[in-house]
């Protein structure tokens, strides 16, 4: 970690836990009342955004790359603009002012939709039809044409 980004040097206080690493991510999820994803640059497929849904932990992330696919914004996450630390920082207290109520429905959400929509099996899937189409534009256009209705 860098010299200057101790919670104490940025007036942090006891509130945030900047740590340099982790081995044990399901226990630093589960501690977490707010997971942050504040990348600046798209990410492919990030997993910390998805992981921490999946531990139905709240989670505010940039409204880019793959967060933009993983976050349902109001229902199991809060998306903000890259660079804009005003709509992060108001995210984040929105995130932290979930009643008790508010927390277990929220994590009910995040962990179906995460279930449902991004385990191994499904995943895999949606890959292997997205080669299929690249590589086989003629086999899925005649399986699309089957399945419409008539």
């Amino acid at each position: 970690m860098c010299a200057a980004c101790s919670s104490a040097k940025l007036g942090l206080g006891a509130a945030v836990e900047i740590v340099d690493e982790c081995r044990d991510m399901p226990a630093a999820y589960m501690l977490a009342d707010v997971v942050v994803s504040a990348s600046t640059s798209p990410e492919g497929f990030g997993r910390v955004v998805v992981e921490a849904q999946a531990m139905g932990r709240p989670v505010v992330a940039t409204d880019h790359g793959g967060a933009r696919e993983t976050v349902l914004p109001g229902s199991t996450g809060w998306l903000v603009p890259p660079r804009d630390p005003k709509a992060l920082a108001d995210a984040v207290a929105e995130a932290l002012r979930l009643g008790p109520e508010e927390r277990l429905a929220h994590a009910a959400r995040a962990i179906d939709h995460i279930r449902r929509n991004f385990d191994a099996a499904t995943m895999a899937a949606r890959t292997l039809a997205v080669y299929e189409e690249v590589l086989f534009p003629a086999a899925t256009t005649i399986r699309a044409a089957r399945a419409a209705p008539a």
